[in-house]
């Protein structure tokens, strides 16, 4: 019987702006071609909107926007990775999804603190790239922490948002 460490974890790779990320595969419910999407008012910058997907509206994150990374035209590439996240389905926009990684748990390196204080920590760790006992020429891969995404770009930024939409109904 193998060691939890040598246990298999299953990623699913996606692309974003040329660079590769992963998430667990036990985390998505399904991909999918992009479906137009409803702007949301007062939203944060990172929510492009809604989506109507078979009878539930769910939310629509630009991983690229929340990344901080500039935009991109939608490619016939481009999917929705509906994902689970807080009990809740979300829809992450990526530029591609690449494929599905079994991979062993000790291959999984620790992510860089290079995040300012305060800030969501997006990564969980680091996968692939050249390493000893690697697959060779594998690309490094960030291991995205979906929570993490939709957490509030701002510390109390969610309470600001909250405070300002209560003050408009009164208005």
């Amino acid at each position: 019987m193998p060691e939890a460490a040598d246990a298999l974890a299953q990623l699913c790779t996606f692309r974003i702006a040329g660079e590769d990320y992963a998430i667990d595969i036990m985390r998505v419910r399904e991909i999918i071609h992009p479906l137009p999407v409803t702007p949301v008012p007062r939203a944060p910058a990172f929510v492009d909107g809604v989506v109507r997907l078979r009878g539930d509206v769910i939310p629509v994150v630009d991983v690229r926007k929340r990344l901080g990374l500039p935009a991109g035209a939608p490619t016939r590439k481009s999917r929705f990775l509906v994902v689970n996240v807080a009990g809740r389905r979300v829809a992450l926009a990526v530029d591609e999804v690449r494929e599905v990684l079994r991979i062993a748990r000790s291959e999984i390196r620790p992510a860089p603190a290079l995040r300012a204080p305060g800030a969501p920590r997006f990564f969980l760790g680091a996968c692939g790239g050249d390493r000893p006992g690697g697959r060779p020429g594998a690309p490094l891969r960030l291991l995205l922490n979906v929570k993490a995404l939709l957490d509030p770009a701002i510390p109390g930024e969610a309470d600001a948002a909250r405070s300002q939409a209560e003050a408009s109904r009164r208005a």
